[in-house]
């Protein structure tokens, strides 16, 4: 495993500024060689909307009714369904295409003469069950409906895995975890650490031994706004030790990516913020990739953020922006990209 004593990028996923996986591929082998763990395919095209196009196919299901249309542009701009009385929905009703991307990306990097290898493999970002369960059909659908996701999602992540074997880091982005510890009281936020990092970890038991995972906590970024902003780290430690203490055994984690600013929002530059920071428990072979780089921040806030950050945790992070660009401009993701070089380049 690559040492983490050193500074790495990490592309959380979505890489607007590209029209293609060959692109952003491309992009990456030249401008970023020996600088990042593991390549993003940019999740170009529909896929920069995220999970959008899994809803806008589950809406032709005949046992699915549609109850508000919407085009993701915020947080009450979604499409919500319901499953019609009587029915139930199954595994095989969710179309999933996460294998399919990946062979394709797969693909992509053997035309370019660089395969993905369990040094520099590729990352495949995987929705969250609960996630997916509860934009699509409600509150109600993580009771009546997260199973079917969970089910469905492992049977991508065992497609893939058959097909490339350590090649490929499957990073879990689970937006409505985090969100579920921020929104508690604080006297119940451990209660509902533990108990997210039960439901996440679900899906991890169900992948293949040897398979190599990450975690994307989130705060979300429908319209590059943020759905909870904690006034501390707290709650990203709390779910993060949680996470860590309940992990299978048998699937490696790799890499817990915090999200220490949200949105369109600037990470704050307050020492207080970052000392919750001190009590994260997280291996010294597992990344911690903190998402703190941002366009509209000058770069001397960002590397004095790196610095609190750093200290409150007594090791180097990773970089990265708090969640992927899709929700950015292309002008903007090349601006945070800019942002991720100066956290990363004045390490000796």
């Amino acid at each position: 495993m690559a040492s983490t004593n050193r500074r790495r990028l990490h592309f959380v996923g979505s890489l607007p500024q590209f029209d293609d996986a060959k692109s952003a591929f491309r992009w990456q082998q030249d401008e970023f060689a020996g600088r990042i763990r593991r390549l993003s395919g940019g999740e170009t095209g529909p896929r920069l909307q995220w999970f959008v196009p899994l809803v806008k196919a589950l809406k032709g299901l005949p046992h699915v009714r549609t109850v508000q249309d919407g085009e993701w542009t915020g947080y009450d701009d979604t499409d919500r369904l319901k499953v019609v009385r009587g029915s139930r929905l199954t595994p095989g009703d969710i179309p999933m295409r996460l294998g399919e991307y990946a062979r394709e990306e797969l693909a992509v990097l053997d035309t370019l003469g660089a395969p993905a290898s369990a040094d520099l493999p590729l990352q495949v970002g995987i929705p969250g069950y609960l996630d997916m369960a509860l934009f699509v059909f409600g509150p109600i659908g993580v009771f009546r409906h997260a199973r079917a996701f969970r089910d469905a999602t492992a049977g991508q992540i065992a497609e893939v895995h058959r097909a490339a074997g350590d090649a490929v880091v499957f990073q879990l982005e689970v937006p409505a975890a985090l969100i579920a510890v921020v929104s508690a009281p604080r006297p119940l936020r451990p209660l509902l650490a533990r108990l997210m990092a039960r439901l996440v970890t679900s899906q991890v038991a169900k992948a293949p031994h040897g398979s190599r995972f990450g975690v994307h906590l989130c705060l979300g970024d429908l319209g590059h706004r943020a759905l909870k902003i904690p006034s501390s780290a707290a709650p990203q430690v709390l779910l993060t030790n949680a996470l860590v203490r309940r992990w299978p055994r048998g699937r490696q984690l790799e890499f817990v990516h915090l999200p220490l600013s949200g949105g369109d929002q600037p990470p704050v530059t307050s020492a207080a913020y970052y000392d919750p920071l001190r009590r994260l428990r997280v291996p010294a072979d597992v990344s911690v990739v903190a998402g703190i780089a941002h366009e509209e921040q000058s770069p001397g806030d960002q590397v004095a953020i790196r610095a609190l950050v750093e200290g409150a945790l007594g090791r180097c992070v990773d970089i990265a922006t708090a969640c992927g660009l899709g929700r950015r401009t292309s002008e903007q993701a090349v601006r945070a990209v800019d942002s991720m070089r100066v956290l990363l380049d004045d390490q000796n």
